[in-house]
């Protein structure tokens, strides 16, 4: 029973409830997401199991029930017993009482069903319309808000999208659905829209809509409403007509998931993934409208992701049968699709016959492992919320099987996402209004892969093991024979070198997308090709400016003169194409006794009136050089004369040892000031 690789799974504890019986119905209250248990009408107990815990209470039984759910803050129960009133009660810490009974207003109105849209208000759906009502805790009683007037067989609701949707028409070939949207003390009739059933010109059965082929969800931030399109012969296969509302409201079919399959289905919305469950080979299809497909008509054919595959295999663990005997739990396996089940959404499974609510989730890596096409699964995860780390680990696995083709464009795709999440948080950060953001939400859900997160969780890691395997196939080459080279040869082979390339490609897909590089990332090329001893490549990746000039990697450039000489003039270099660097290429100049040069510099960026004496006579005393020292000395004694009209360095400077120094080589200091 069920895939042990399957996509998708149930969540591990379900909420449990009494199971449907001859002395209990069950309800489910889809705006709280609670499962209501209903024992002998109420008189026995009344259970409600919800995400947010248990409670229990006692009703009085006045005829059967047929619908039963809480207002959102659960201060109300509004109780359907009857084909034209909901009974309201009062609900204060496990107690009920009568508030009152609202009727619909249309004569002769058969009333379909009800829904507390928001906290106080009360929609009553029948075959004549829909009663719009605000139900006052003060008063404890209803009033009237607005009715809209349209003939009606069935509607659905979606608590998610405050969405309501009407089956007000049909022809052989089409069903007429009328959408309401819901606001707080609000409601909004938006334009009416025909789904297509399937063709039955060929003298099939008739095609009908029902309520359980339509469903409601949000997909990439988008409000649509998905219908199953059954065939009118069982050797067609049936669709998933996804009908999607643009800018003006209006909702219109942009994209048709080919099932290829027939029979019963149910839809579950997870992620922004339409997920397509078919009882008859118990089987989940999995559908990613963004992948995109054939357009036709303005419609796109959109294709499973990959293969078909049942629901992981999940089992109910039971209680011994004697309690306290210590004997195991017994695990009972769940019949998966099962008849009995019921699917709400976005995520919601219930098997009422075993009393269980369960949540589905994602298993992600199991379709990461399935899906041939790297590129497409790349797409497909940056989609998904909590993708980030399975996204990373894609790179990861191509880069250690040497799979590097893809890479270029799976990084350019892992920046666009990049790119625009910067944007849009510039953006927010200015103040601009959201709409002014281009796209849809689709980035925002999804996951968004920083530089550090591809540093820390694939570069870094790359280029510890390439150093490691390196190392230990130099020692094994030194201390063995053709045996362990012949093992290496089988390893798969990774190196700096090749590390590096990696990172240069996500460099320059950071560059193409307008992303300034982190130092980091420099950093590790850098390191990289000086521990490798590859100083040509760093040079003509310095040259060429590959790797972007800054005062952090000019530093570490000086950090590594030791081992690469020629890392000093190329700081030098990179510091004055900056052109905001003047100190620290002084600095530099003083480290390199170059005292001349640095005076000079100094004077050419005008920094001569304000550079510390002190600083560049230490350097001139430390160099050993007579002649470079009497030309320092003379040329901050000029300065003093010219800002002071005195040769004499203020006592702030001092620069007492320095005056004694030249007396000790040179004799007393001449009159600068004549000079």
């Amino acid at each position: 029973m069920g895939d042990l690789n399957g996509y998708l799974e149930l969540s591990a504890d379900p909420i449990r409830f009494e199971p449907v019986s001859k002395l209990t119905n069950v309800f489910f209250d889809d705006t709280n997401k609670e499962v209501l248990s209903v024992r002998s009408g109420g008189t026995l107990g009344v259970v409600v199991r919800g995400v947010n815990g248990s409670h229990t209470f006692r009703m009085e039984d006045r005829g059967t029930i047929s619908s039963l759910k809480f207002s959102p803050d659960h201060s109300i129960l509004a109780v359907q017993r009857t084909k034209n009133q909901v009974e309201l009660l009062s609900y204060t810490n496990g107690e009920v009482s009568p508030c009152c009974v609202q009727e619909c207003r249309s004569k002769g109105a058969c009333l379909l069903g009800f829904i507390w849209t928001h906290m106080e208000d009360l929609i009553l759906v029948t075959d004549h319309g829909i009663e719009f009502y605000q139900f006052s805790k003060e008063r404890m009683a209803t009033k009237h808000i607005r009715s809209y007037n349209l003939s009606c067989s069935w509607f659905v609701w979606s608590t998610e999208c405050s969405l309501l949707i009407l089956a007000v028409g049909s022809t052989p070939t089409t069903t007429t659905l009328q959408p309401f949207v819901f606001k707080p003390g609000q409601s909004n009739k938006l334009s009416k829209f025909e789904v297509e059933l399937s063709n039955n010109s060929s003298g099939g059965p008739t095609i009908v809509l029902c309520e359980r082929d339509v469903c409601i969800g949000s997909v990439y931030g988008n409000m649509v409403v998905c219908v199953l399109r059954h065939p009118a012969m069982a050797t067609i296969s049936a669709c998933l007509d996804v009908h999607t509302q643009n800018k003006d409201g209006i909702f219109r079919r942009t994209h048709m998931c080919r099932l290829e399959l027939s029979g019963r289905f149910a839809v579950n919305i997870v992620d922004n993934l339409i997920i397509v469950h078919h009882q008859a080979s118990k089987s989940s299809l999995l559908f990613d409208v963004q992948l995109g497909g054939e357009v036709s008509n303005g419609t796109t054919s959109v294709f499973p992701v990959t293969v078909p595959r049942s629901v992981q295999p999940f089992a109910l663990e039971e209680p011994g049968v004697v309690p306290g005997s210590g004997a195991h739990p017994t695990s009972i396996p769940v019949d998966l699709y099962a008849p009995t089940w019921v699917v709400f959404q976005p995520d919601i499974v219930i098997d009422a016959r075993l009393g269980c609510l369960w949540h589905l989730w994602l298993r992600l890596n199991c379709l990461a492992a399935v899906m041939q096409d790297k590129s497409q699964l790349i797409d497909c995860l940056l989609r998904r919320s909590q993708a980030k780390d399975l996204v990373l680990e894609v790179v990861k696995g191509l880069v250690l099987a040497g799979s590097l083709a893809p890479l270029g464009t799976i990084f350019d795709k892992i920046n666009a996402v990049y790119r625009h999440h910067l944007s849009s948080a510039l953006q927010s950060q200015a103040g601009e209004l959201a709409s002014l953001v281009p796209s849809t939400e689709e980035y925002s859900q999804g996951v968004v892969v920083e530089q550090a997160d591809m540093y820390s969780h694939v570069l870094a890691p790359l280029m510890e093991k390439a150093e490691e395997q390196e190392t230990k196939n130099s020692e094994d080459k030194e201390t063995s024979g053709s045996d362990t080279e012949q093992a290496c040869a089988n390893q798969v082979s990774i190196s700096t070198q090749l590390v590096v390339g990696v990172v240069l490609e996500y460099i320059r897909s950071l560059g193409a997308v307008g992303i300034t590089v982190q130092h980091f990332l420099y950093e590790l090329v850098i390191n990289a090709l000086v521990r490798a001893r590859k100083f040509y490549q760093l040079h003509q990746l310095l040259q060429y400016h590959v790797l972007a000039d800054s005062k952090p990697l000019a530093c570490l450039l000086l950090s590594l003169v030791g081992v690469y000489s020629a890392g000093q003039q190329l700081s030098l270099d990179m510091l004055c194409r900056l052109n905001t660097a003047h100190d620290e290429i002084i600095e530099v100049l003083l480290s390199r006794n170059q005292v001349t040069n640095a005076l000079r510099y100094a004077r050419s960026v005008g920094l001569a009136e304000t550079v510390s004496a002190r600083k560049f006579l230490e350097a001139a005393m430390l160099s050993g050089d007579a002649q470079v020292f009497y030309s320092t000395f003379t040329f901050f004694a000029l300065r003093n004369s010219r800002l002071r009209g005195s040769p004499s360095f203020a006592k702030g400077e001092h620069c007492e040892v320095y005056l004694d120094h030249f007396k000790k080589l040179f004799g007393d200091v001449p009159e600068f000031s004549t000079l």
